[in-house]
């Protein structure tokens, strides 16, 4: 225990931000004015306007696609045709790796302001959905729960006609897995739209759209409440490309997951411990997984309350926060008419065999070398599931460990590893999952190494996601963004520029982000210890874990 004579007093709720919005759009523009005067600012969009360029091919486009005659896109749809455009979307895809990568915050300096998304962003707006063809799925199962049936017991077949004839022939029989406010958000979306099926799917943009808005207004806060450089967490967890490429340009309903997740964590950071249980129940109405950040949440907001969280406190937290998220969440879902029927369908988007999964990659190379040795069939079939299931129960472990060892401690870690590591250990994985913790994760205090495999990650997933377009596109245009890959990735290694890394202090120094004086925001979720103790002595928690010295003696520690 601390020598600090009382246990530290219960805090009130931060006031909710007033809404002031003459100042609020003053600052807004003042902000766009700034990032674009930045030249890698413009740079990024003549990025991604290259990539919505070359996004008009049967890659993207449905079958049949109307668009095509409207806008006299026939030559697109030729050999030669597929070929340019992929080649003009790799560049985009290279230029802007390369624009993010020489944007990062190095030693004392900034990144572009968090509203670059949004300017990167406009050349994407009228693209169809990348790198996937979920958002025609979107726009299909809107029109099934528009006229009245179950999505969770029929899927676009039952809606034949041209929502139906765009969407993947993998998901045509398949109901929908996704929660419930998701379905409403896509009816919405079908019925103002109308009838016409491509510009539904397009549509699904705008709530995306807002979503990264939410994420770029609450990240960097919520950088600011734990004491993390918010610049950071803006290049990082904002203008991350695969944010851009996979929530504003393939439309994902883990946008608005990821968005109300970040938004619950940071009320929690504010005391405010009711509304984030509830804000958390909205973004598992668009996406299942957001309800393991609850040990985030309920961490963010006892360490707000008392400074320290001890173990039976945490735990009746724990028991009271989730009570609050389930019976928002089952208000929610009644509200929407559609009940829980998602439940029996949680396996859809496992029924495809995902390589990206490291316990599937593992379960088909032994599958694979059990077919060369000349095992029977009922043998080979045997390593995948085998593995899959192993991966769940890793996931089990690691879970009880988050949940009772780390989220005390760290909170926004701990919900951005449980995010990350369920996605590991689960067995699909596409490239935009890695955003449900990734985001999370840039509001963190990282060391070097953590911080270097995000960025790893981040372009590897990128790049997987332009050349899978590629093959889709054309065989020779494959070989050519490979090349155009690898010329980059070669140039990156032989220039001789400072990095961020060679600066002793720096972002990407030996030391972890923000190792200096914490923010001001950060005294508030720590108990307030008297200027006059002279001296604390530092034991441990009822964790076991050492506890950490008064916010001062961090300050003079830094000081000196």
């Amino acid at each position: 225990m601390r020598d600090v004579g009382s246990a530290p007093a219960r805090r009130r709720p931060a006031p909710l931000p007033q809404l002031d919005l003459p100042g609020s759009l003053r600052r807004i523009g003042a902000h766009f004015l700034e990032a674009l005067r930045m030249p890698l600012v413009r740079r990024g969009i003549i990025a991604t306007a290259c990539i919505s360029a070359g996004s008009m091919t049967s890659a993207f486009l449905p079958t049949p696609a109307p668009i095509v005659e409207t806008l006299g896109l026939e030559w697109f749809q030729t050999s030669t045709g597929k070929f340019a455009a992929t080649v003009i979307l790799s560049f985009g895809v290279i230029l802007l790796l390369d624009t993010w990568l020489r944007l990062r915050p190095i030693a004392g300096g900034r990144t572009a302001p968090a509203v670059t998304w949004a300017l990167w962003a406009i050349p994407l707006l009228a693209c169809p959905p990348l790198f996937s063809r979920d958002a025609y799925s979107y726009a299909a199962q809107g029109l099934v729960v528009a006229r009245g049936m179950d999505p969770y017991q029929t899927g676009p077949v039952s809606v034949p006609g041209p929502f139906a004839d765009q969407v993947d022939i993998m998901w045509f029989w398949t109901p929908a897995p996704y929660g419930p406010l998701a379905l409403q958000m896509q009816r919405l979306v079908v019925s103002v739209v109308g009838g016409d099926a491509y510009t539904a799917a397009v549509c699904m943009r705008v709530p995306a759209l807002l979503s990264m808005a939410v994420i770029a207004y609450a990240l960097p806060r919520l950088a600011d409440r734990v004491g993390v450089n918010r610049q950071q967490a803006i290049w990082l967890g904002v203008l991350n490309p695969l944010a851009m490429l996979h929530f504003v340009g393939g439309m994902h309903n883990d946008a608005m997951m990821v968005a109300l997740t970040v938004f619950a964590m940071l009320l929690a950071s504010r005391g405010h411990f009711v509304l984030s249980c509830i804000a958390l129940a909205g973004a598992t109405g668009f996406k299942q997984t957001a309800a393991m950040a609850i040990i985030g949440v309920v961490g963010l907001g006892m360490r707000y309350r008392w400074g320290t969280v001890k173990r039976r406190p945490y735990l009746i937290g724990l028991f009271t926060g989730t009570s609050i998220f389930l019976v928002a969440f089952e208000a929610m879902t009644l509200a929407t008419g559609l009940g829980w029927g998602w439940v029996q369908n949680l396996a859809v988007p496992a029924s495809i065999r995902s390589l990206l999964s490291p316990p599937t990659l593992i379960g088909t190379l032994a599958e694979w070398f059990l077919y060369l040795i000349g095992l029977p069939r009922s043998a080979q079939l045997v390593p995948v599931p085998l593995m899959q299931s192993i991966g769940l129960v890793s996931f089990a472990v690691l879970a009880a460990w988050l949940t009772f060892s780390l989220a005390p401690r760290r909170p926004v870690m701990a919900a951005a590893l449980a995010l990350i590591w369920f996605c590991l250990c689960g067995p699909v994985i596409h490239p935009w999952y890695m955003l449900w913790g990734g985001v999370l994760l840039a509001a963190t205090k990282m060391d070097r190494r953590t911080f270097r495999a995000a960025i790893y990650v981040s372009l590897f997933l990128c790049t997987y996601s332009m050349i899978d377009a590629a093959f889709s596109n054309d065989r020779s245009a494959l070989i050519v963004s490979t090349l155009a890959l690898v010329s980059w990735g070669m140039q990156g290694l032989v220039r001789r520029t400072p990095a961020a890394s060679n600066a002793p202090g720096g972002l990407l120094g030996a030391k972890p982000w923000a190792t200096g004086p914490l923010e001001p925001a950060i005294t508030a979720m720590k108990p307030e210890i008297p200027e006059s103790t002279a001296s604390v002595s530092v034991g441990v928690d009822s964790w076991g874990h050492p506890e950490e010295p008064p916010v001062q003696e961090r300050q003079r520690s830094a000081e000196t």
